[in-house]
């Protein structure tokens, strides 16, 4: 009868030293990729919020045309009167029937639609001296251009521009009408 001779089987496991290079390794890419994402998530925040703005110029808009009424927007720190503030509309705004085209909700103007505040370290600012966005019934903006800027954080190649022409026509850009930088200061 044959016996059969079976050998120790090797051990299995990672050593001390394969262990320290993996985690060495997954380490480094963490110290790569964390910053890139949070960037990427940096940039998409602005993006939403001027898309978002973006949204709610061309709703006040179409409003203004089909109520053929003037509709207004403007920013407000506690969601029922406007502020006045045009470095103010990171706090919120608001958009309402301007039944007296005086730019200010009064408590008697029908108040459309509520925006919050947006998130901690958003900036959003309107054009100096335009505190507030008019829209007529012929769905013209009141006056002339205004870019509101939306910035955060400290890279200005992330920062966006919603500029609101005259004709009541609204784009976001990488840059101002003029060609030149956003800028949030």
């Amino acid at each position: 009868m044959d016996v059969e001779n079976r050998s120790c089987r090797a051990m299995r496991g990672v050593t001390l030293i394969e262990l320290i290079a993996s985690v060495a390794v997954i380490g480094i890419s963490l110290a790569v990729l964390i910053p890139s994402w949070s960037d990427l998530a940096g940039r998409n925040r602005i993006t939403a919020a001027a898309n978002s703005l973006l949204t709610d110029l061309r709703y006040a808009r179409s409003t203004a045309v089909t109520r053929n009424r003037r509709i207004g927007l403007c920013p407000s720190d506690d969601g029922t009167s406007c502020s006045g503030n045009p470095y103010g509309w990171q706090q919120g705004y608001l958009i309402f029937v301007d039944r007296d085209s005086d730019g200010a909700r009064g408590t008697t103007e029908d108040l459309l639609q509520i925006r919050g505040a947006q998130p901690t370290g958003m900036r959003l600012h309107s054009t100096a001296g335009r505190p507030e966005i008019s829209f007529r019934p012929d769905g013209a903006a009141w006056t002339t251009n205004t870019t509101l800027s939306v910035c955060q954080g400290d890279d200005p190649s992330a920062y966006r521009a919603v500029v609101l022409y005259g004709s009541g026509r609204a784009r976001v850009d990488k840059r101002l009408p003029s060609g030149r930088r956003i800028d949030c200061r």
